[in-house]
């Protein structure tokens, strides 16, 4: 019944019409439509980090702690923790 009643509308026709009705709904958005939506700049949860490649920007994790703000910082080089890892099993 619902593809007989919205075979004939365009996606954006048809989120105009559930908006219109009260009707929760929502765009299923590939990994680039989603990185730039507003709400996600609107809510300031993208951070800078550096990496080896230079800097990138990340999210921050959806859960958050009041007063607390998960750490983003620099991405560790290949190798950068190597020695403590093998000290810490009794390699070397």
């Amino acid at each position: 019944m619902l593809h007989a009643a919205f075979a004939d509308l365009t996606a954006d026709q048809l989120l105009a019409r559930l908006d219109a009705a009260g009707i929760a709904n929502a765009r299923l958005r590939g990994v680039p439509e989603f990185a730039e939506h507003p709400q996600l700049a609107a809510r300031d949860r993208w951070r800078a980090f550096h990496t080896a490649a230079g800097p990138l920007r990340g999210l921050l994790p959806p859960v958050t702690v009041p007063g607390r703000e998960a750490r983003m910082g620099a991405v560790p080089a290949l190798g950068a923790h190597t020695e403590a890892i093998r000290a810490e099993f009794g390699q070397r």
